[in-house]
């Protein structure tokens, strides 16, 4: 690969271990490796560490005999803080990126959730986008049930890779073009100046960003505390920065792997709506990946091949 065509990094935010052997395991196979992973953590919950040590290992091997590609896992972590924090873990795993994996400006991280699986081909896909120029990749994912969720299982992912044919039924793919076809609609507004500032809308659970962009908008906004709206508010800032986006909904398959959630709340009722309402907030936000909000200091670990 040509030294001036970006890699791709993967930062996986979590804080627990729920569906984090299959996420994991969906690595295996990838056509084409990642050139690091990081996984940051919202707790410093051994579990996650002993998962990581356990299965890091076997998902590399496969990747260096299959490439004779070397690929580490950053773990970073730190004591949970009381209240969600996500947007600092994610610039955790930014920093981590930063400061022991070598990432570059022209990069691309592709931030996945730790309960969403990659279709093979979809690092390569990514890179393909940055190779173009693209700055921003919105892809989507595929909603599993609770059902097939059950059926899924991590050694089976490890050893033959995901089989889609199971996850998915002919509805599913039928509303994921809808969505790829409004996404493009959204996007063509956005381009003449016309239609809401944060579409077509980002998906925290799968999406990439250009490193050099990240940086520019100062990460992810360490002021939103709890869910909601924070993809919304990167997605408008890196809009106002006029960066270079595709629209991948249908090319880019992920699996989010199904598990309870809290019950649904009234978007005026979260957290985050007092401040996503207001309009003097700067696109490069003023707590993020530089000035971050005070923590305990990360723990970083590499965790190799074996």
């Amino acid at each position: 690969m040509p030294e001036s065509t970006p890699r791709v990094f993967i930062l996986i935010p979590t804080h627990t271990t729920r569906h984090l052997a299959c996420c994991l395991a969906s690595l295996a196979h990838q056509s084409l490796p990642p050139a690091g992973v990081v996984v940051t953590c919202d707790t410093d919950d051994s579990s996650i560490g002993a998962l990581l040590d356990a299965w890091w290992p076997r998902v590399a091997g496969r990747l260096a005999g299959r490439t004779g590609q070397q690929v580490s896992l950053v773990h970073t972590f730190r004591p949970h803080q009381g209240q969600a924090q996500l947007n600092q873990v994610r610039n955790n795993g930014l920093r981590a990126l930063r400061d022991h994996a070598g990432i570059t400006p022209g990069d691309l991280v592709v931030v996945l959730d730790g309960d969403t699986m990659l279709a093979s081909d979809a690092v390569e896909k990514h890179q393909a986008l940055a190779a173009r120029g693209v700055e921003l990749v919105i892809p989507y994912r595929y909603m599993i049930g609770e059902d097939v969720s059950k059926g899924v299982d991590a050694e089976v992912v490890l050893a033959k890779g995901v089989a889609r044919e199971g996850l998915i039924d002919a509805a599913m793919q039928a509303d994921l073009l809808k969505r790829h076809r409004r996404y493009r609609r959204h996007l063509l507004l956005s381009r003449l100046g016309l239609g809401k500032g944060h579409k077509p809308k980002l998906i925290g659970g799968h999406h990439a960003v250009q490193f050099a962009r990240l940086l520019e908008v100062n990460g992810f906004d360490e002021e939103y505390i709890g869910y909601r709206f924070n993809d919304d508010d990167l997605s408008r800032r890196l809009r106002s920065a006029r960066v270079r986006t595709a629209i991948a909904v249908k090319e880019i398959e992920a699996f989010h792997l199904w598990h309870a959630v809290r019950a649904p709340e009234r978007l005026k009722d979260a957290p985050g709506y007092k401040r996503w309402s207001r309009t003097d907030l700067p696109t490069r936000c003023v707590r993020g990946i530089e000035n971050p909000l005070g923590q305990p200091v990360p723990g970083v670990r590499v965790v190799g091949v074996g």
